[in-house]
């Protein structure tokens, strides 16, 4: 049987047969139905990729969060270490306490600051207050600060710096040096692989001597195969530096115990830091 159709010219042509009719609807139906999984699946991947999307943000954030923690964890741990070299260095010391001859010329404590720092605590102090300070250090030596600091005083002079050192703000500008030179200290003794927070302690006393010796007895002790991370031997080397050089009693360095420190040595005080 065949199916006829009517051309626009009016002739009848025969159609398309039953079967082929069929087999076009079946394919059809194929297609669509095709097409319905094949939305199902896209639209299926498209909400992998958004939960994907959306775990890989989760995990930035949880990184992010894990880096903040690590970077306050160390944040943490660098305040600990320097609060403790200011317990070390600064002890019972006062802002306005001067040594009027230190190694041939004045320091300032509360760190015994000597040359350039004590200069530059000056220069700031007469910049934050000019006719404050001129009014309190009416020596003639003051006229030149940079001298003023490379210079011996007499009890003139101390009594103008203690005069000068109970201004609040005179106290601030010492504490700020104080915070700098901790750092760079810190910063200092790092860059002689020392990473021991203990050993650091242990060489930072000693660059408040000289930074120098400090960094020498740092050399030695890796010529000769010492671990300048245990601060036993960092304190041992300075023992023998010390009495092979100038025969000064290390007692008073490391040894002595002090009131202070709750009748502690400062060996005692750095053994007993943990970070």
């Amino acid at each position: 049987m065949a199916l006829e159709s009517v051309g626009r010219d009016g002739e009848s042509k025969p159609d398309k047969s039953f079967f082929v009719y069929m087999g076009e609807i079946r394919n059809s139906f194929k297609n669509f139905v095709s097409d319905i999984f094949s939305v199902k699946k896209e639209n299926t991947a498209r909400l992998n990729d958004l939960k994907d999307d959306v775990s890989s943000s989760v995990g930035e954030k949880q990184d992010d969060r894990d880096s903040k923690t690590g970077i306050d964890s160390v944040e943490k741990e660098s305040k600990g270490l320097k609060d403790k070299l200011k317990e070390i260095c600064v002890r019972s010391r006062k802002y306005w306490d001067v040594n009027k001859n230190d190694l041939w010329f004045v320091s300032f404590w509360k760190l015994q600051f000597h040359g350039d720092k004590s200069k530059k605590i000056m220069h700031n102090i007469k910049s934050a207050n000019p006719s404050r300070f001129n009014s309190i250090m009416t020596d003639p030596l003051f006229r030149d600060i940079d001298k003023a600091c490379t210079s011996k005083r007499n009890d003139t002079q101390a009594n103008q710096f203690k005069k000068l050192m109970e201004d609040p703000k005179a106290q601030q500008e010492m504490d700020k040096v104080v915070d700098e030179t901790i750092e760079w200290y810190i910063k200092d003794v790092k860059s002689w692989w020392v990473s021991n927070d203990r050993a650091i302690l242990a060489f930072w006393r000693i660059c408040n001597y000289w930074s120098w010796y400090a960094k020498t007895i740092r050399k030695n002790m890796s010529a000769n195969n010492a671990d300048f991370n245990d601060y036993k031997q960092v304190i041992e080397w300075f023992e023998k530096s010390e009495k092979s050089k100038w025969k000064v009693s290390t007692s008073q360095k490391f040894k002595k115990k002090y009131s202070y420190f709750g009748n502690k040595s400062l060996e005692e005080v750095i053994g007993e830091y943990n970070s």
